[in-house]
């Protein structure tokens, strides 16, 4: 696969992942207390590992063309762990009442 749809593509899953994200937040009643603090936790948690995922991918674009594919690695792992990380966050707001997906 080249360069630039190898980008594409894992641009295209962490856009899709992000979005799941402010879905997250948005799916929310306003919580107050606790929750809510543990909630805006959650959210910067999430949206700090998509922020390394997205410096990743700006490190493949700017790679040389021999180096690039040592880096997919880190991609790929990135994004896995972020769609988990997800997932657990909307079933464990699920489990308190507080969100939907």
């Amino acid at each position: 696969m080249i360069r630039r749809a190898y980008i594409r593509k894992v641009e295209d899953r962490l856009e899709r992942l992000e979005g799941d994200i402010d879905h997250l937040l948005k799916r929310m009643a306003t919580p107050v207390g606790d929750l809510g603090d543990r909630i805006d936790r959650e959210i910067r948690g999430l949206r700090s590992k998509a922020e390394v995922v997205r410096e990743r991918i700006h490190a493949i674009d700017a790679a040389g063309a021999s180096n690039w594919g040592r880096l997919k690695y880190a991609v790929e792992e990135g994004l896995k762990e972020l769609g988990q990380a997800v997932d657990e966050a909307v079933a464990r707001f699920r489990k308190t009442g507080s969100g939907d997906r």
